[in-house]
């Protein structure tokens, strides 16, 4: 009996060995992988399993508990686009001062392609706008979720029909409309519009979001049955050690930046072993792909393991709009801001409310002593459960001799504890709102008497541009005398390039007041510069057979504080003039009010400060 078991014992090890080599080999079903673990009953067959697959082991049951999210039932819907799908963007990817609250779907390069409603209906809400999504649709489906699509060209003609009636009943291409649900129900499948390039759009592709209907949470749109060829693990660039508090890496009390090498998800620091001493947290850079595709997307989920010892997690699965600012907590927003290359950072600052941290603990810093020696572990995945590993260590060193940081001095104002605040200098205020920064601040402030042509009496210095702000910051800059009463003052913010960018600004109490969510240095300016406008494609006095769209380019000064309104008239009648904001463009395609014969067209544009210009046009149609 005791052979037959010792027998049995071999064959159980055999096969399990086998099969979990199998598994490293070919896509890992965590799944199986788990139940094959838990069905073991012999113990030492466990152990050896652990020891030998411990790492692999610790991902499945980590895979089961990330992938929660699709254990809850989601509907499965169609695609929208009736072409094979490929991404150009992934869910909660990270954006400036936002995630992206969907994917992008590519669209061959083109506009122009049928988009299909996923389930049945009714149209709840429709947008319009030279910005953000553009032209775009919201669908409020029977089983509590919204579909969401932006960037169109065009709506489908019924719903195009009613847009383009409420745009002449207001005489404004911009529109918000809100509907009932008898006035346009959907069914899965019907033609609702055609992808584009309208809004902030970078390029032809569809905006694909589905949110809760009732709180408007956006949801990872993967859980709904879309689908996309992807075998192709995550690429980490490098990764950062902060120090916290007196902490020393590499006997440095600042952030050190680490190179990597490996591929195919095995990755390692250049630095056998990295010194420190004191607690430090940590960062990633890393980016995702898809077969077929080149861009550069977001991952599924980042997860950092001290020993065996899981210490930080974030997985995108769903977030809500009122959140989304806190990714500059998330991130390492200065070196952003230095460099253009986000790190995700594992340190959770008090004030970060983020919910993609999931309901947990973990703070993502580790404490090392003198002679300390600390294994550490990125893993990093993306939604096919495509896994890529970092692994460095951290040795504790002899703390080094350092000599003690000076406090900032009285030009600073110190922002600690999330209380509100005010700043006050000679013409100058900031209302800072509680919790407007992430941790305790210095904000160093200042009078600056070297910048020439402005309207007030200096340039302010409050922080700087390196510094996130979470809240609406309210500003109030005294004009000089001399500009006191002018109607085109505005608050202008410098960036580090010199280019001054409008910040808006209304009087209110002798002061130009406007609210920010940007530190730097601030002061008044006039605008005095009318806005441009030159045909693209007619001139004065033109003669056309059979016109398809008339183009103008329309754009105001570089220093100046952008266009606010935008007019066309043919004939002394309004006309729908489309205004394409990211190519200074404003078009109208031909209908109706064009008449035979000679026709006035009219064009006015005014600046956000009331500068305006008007020139009229002769065209004739044969």
């Amino acid at each position: 009996m005791y052979k037959q078991k010792l027998q049995n014992y071999k064959f159980d090890l055999k096969l399990s060995l086998k099969y979990l080599n199998n598994l490293r080999n070919k896509k890992r079903d965590e799944i199986k992988i788990l139940f094959l673990f838990l069905s073991i009953e012999n113990v030492k067959l466990k152990i050896i399993l652990i020891m030998r697959y411990k790492l692999l082991i610790i991902i499945c049951f980590s895979t089961i508990f990330i992938k929660g999210q699709e254990l809850v039932s989601y509907p499965q819907y169609p695609d929208p686009l009736h072409i094979p799908i490929y991404l150009s963007a992934t869910f909660a990817e990270l954006r400036s001062n936002a995630f992206h609250a969907g994917i992008d779907i590519k669209t061959q390069g083109i506009e122009g392609k049928g988009v299909y409603a996923v389930a049945d209906g009714y149209v709840s809400r429709i947008g319009v706008s030279p910005y953000g999504y553009g032209k775009v649709l919201y669908i409020t489906h029977n089983d509590g979720f919204m579909s969401v699509y932006a960037h169109l060209s065009r709506f489908s003609k019924t719903i195009g029909a009613y847009v383009k009636d409420k745009q002449y009943k207001d005489q404004s291409f911009r529109q918000t409309i809100y509907l009932e649900p008898g006035q346009f129900p959907i069914k899965s499948g019907d033609l609702i519009g055609f992808t584009g390039n309208s809004g902030d759009s970078g390029g032809p592709h569809l905006h694909y979001e589905l949110r809760y209907a009732e709180t408007q949470e956006p949801v990872n749109p993967l859980f709904f049955g879309t689908k996309i060829v992807d075998d192709i693990k995550p690429v980490i660039k490098g990764f950062a050690i902060y120090p916290v508090g007196d902490a020393v890496v590499k006997r440095a009390d600042t952030v050190a930046f680490f190179s990597v090498v490996g591929k195919d998800g095995n990755y390692s620091a250049k630095d056998a072993d990295i010194s420190v001493n004191g607690t430090v947290s940590f960062g990633l850079s890393v980016y995702d792909q898809a077969n077929g595709s080149k861009n550069k997307n977001g991952v599924y989920s980042v997860e950092l393991f001290r020993d065996n010892d899981l210490i930080f997690r974030i997985c995108n699965d769903k977030f809500s709009y009122s959140e989304t600012r806190y990714i500059n907590s998330l991130i390492d927003y200065a070196h952003w801001i230095r460099c253009k290359e986000r790190f995700i950072r594992t340190e959770k600052d008090p004030f970060n409310y983020l919910k993609l941290y999931g309901d947990n603990e973990f703070n993502g810093m580790v404490s090392v002593a003198e002679g300390d020696k600390v294994n550490m572990r990125f893993v990093v995945r993306d939604y096919y459960d495509n896994v890529s590993v970092l692994s460095f260590s951290l040795e504790g060193s002899k703390r080094p001799e350092t000599q003690d940081r000076e406090e900032p001095n009285r030009s600073y104002y110190r922002i600690f504890g999330g209380l509100p605040s005010t700043v006050g200098l000679d013409g100058f205020e900031a209302e800072i709102p509680e919790k407007a920064f992430y941790r305790d601040t210095y904000l160093k402030t200042a009078q600056i008497d070297t910048i020439n042509n402005i309207a007030s009496d200096y340039a302010y210095l409050m922080g700087s541009a390196e510094i996130p702000v979470q809240n609406n910051i309210v500003l109030r800059l005294r004009p000089c005398p001399e500009w006191a009463s002018d109607k085109r003052l505005y608050v202008a913010l410098l960036n580090d390039s010199g280019k001054t960018i409008s910040q808006g600004g209304k009087l209110v109490n002798g002061f130009i007041e406007t609210k920010t969510k940007s530190l730097g240095i601030y002061m008044l300016m006039i605008d005095s510069i009318a806005p441009e406008i030159r045909p693209k494609n007619f001139k004065n006095g033109s003669t056309f057979e059979n016109p398809k769209c008339f183009k103008l380019e329309i754009k105001d000064d570089k220093t100046g504080t952008g266009i606010r309104k935008y007019d066309l008239y043919l004939n002394d009648c309004w006309v729908l003039a489309e205004y394409d904001a990211k190519n200074n463009l404003l078009f109208y395609d031909v209908d109706e009010h064009l008449k035979k014969g000679s026709n006035l067209l009219k064009v006015i544009v005014e600046d956000n400060v009331g500068n305006r210009t008007s020139l009229e046009y002769s065209v004739c149609l044969k």
